[in-house]
């Protein structure tokens, strides 16, 4: 009977502990018990069992806000460890089983998230109907920030990437940033073109953060040239927005040759061969070091490597 109530009074810890962290992360007994599904007294309750527990204060209540003491900044810690070794734990009880389920957030920023990744998420969810996927389709700056703060699982950006300590990259793919414009533009009649016949034409571009927009810039300034002096009329967070806008006249266009393809295959667009060479570009997949990786989303990694060279 006594080794009964040890296991239940150990149990119920490991309860406290979690409540515990999710205060801790939530500054507030209130988003916490919203976080967990509980009520705030509830919440309340466990946090001063837990302090009764180990014969210290936790937290200090100063007008309306909480604060770690300091017995609550040393336990926090082995919260933290603690549910992850839960989750560790889940995962490989789980992973005996052949089956993957689970939610999946992805970003990806526009080219990969229109062109490429569309045909790998139906081809997953084929074989794993289980997972619930979601992805959202951002610039790569914002995809970036929302890997970082852990609100999707993977990332897919495209272009130039700086590196960081905290997230892990590899490498999955890549495409060709073209030169576009109307059919009937003098340009067509070039082989090829110095990108200083080009500098004093009009421009139609992403916005300044998308990948596609930095990799034609970094092309531009490659070459001795300085990308700020090119005459942008108009700038757009859509491919097909900026596809049209060539085609009406506007001006030159810098975009994946992943969107353009039917374009050029029906005549409405035409390629502006550079002299200086093509601008290609490298997809990367990132994820947080830090952050857990559920079993879908290890299969979806996997299946991304697999099935883009």
């Amino acid at each position: 009977m006594k080794r009964k109530n040890g296991w239940m009074e150990e149990s119920m810890l490991d309860v406290q502990l979690q409540i515990f962290k999710c205060v801790v992360e939530k500054e507030s007994f209130s988003l916490a018990a919203q976080e967990l599904h509980l009520t705030q007294s509830s919440v309340s309750q466990q946090i001063h069992a837990l302090e009764c527990y180990y014969g210290v204060k936790l937290f200090d209540r100063l007008y309306r806000r909480i604060r770690l003491t300091a017995a609550g900044a040393a336990l926090y810690p082995y919260a933290v460890e603690l549910e992850r070794l839960y989750q560790a734990t889940n995962k490989t009880m789980r992973g005996l089983m052949d089956i993957t389920g689970g939610r999946l957030a992805i970003g990806a920023s526009l080219t990969v998230g229109e062109y490429l990744l569309p045909k790998i998420l139906v081809e997953f969810s084929c074989l794993y109907p289980l997972v619930n996927i979601s992805m959202t389709v951002e610039n790569t700056e914002k995809v970036i920030a929302n890997v970082l703060d852990g609100s999707i699982d993977l990332g897919f950006v495209e272009g130039l990437y700086e590196p960081m300590p905290v997230l892990a990259d590899r490498r999955c793919g890549g495409d060709r940033v073209v030169v576009v414009a109307p059919p009937k533009h003098f340009l067509a009649h070039n082989k090829v073109n110095p990108l200083a016949s080009l500098m004093d034409e009009r421009w139609v571009l992403r916005e300044p953060d998308s990948g596609t927009r930095r990799v034609f810039e970094e092309f531009v300034n490659r070459h001795g040239y300085n990308a700020a002096s090119l005459k942008i009329v108009m700038e757009l967070s859509s491919s097909e927005a900026i596809k049209s806008a060539i085609k009406a006249g506007l001006g030159l266009g810098a975009i994946s040759c992943l969107a353009v393809e039917d374009d050029l295959k029906r005549g409405e667009l035409i390629t502006v061969p550079l002299s200086e060479g093509e601008i290609t570009r490298n997809f990367i997949m990132l994820h947080h070091r830090e952050k857990f990786q559920t079993r879908a989303v290890e299969k979806f990694s996997s299946f991304v490597m697999e099935n883009i060279t």
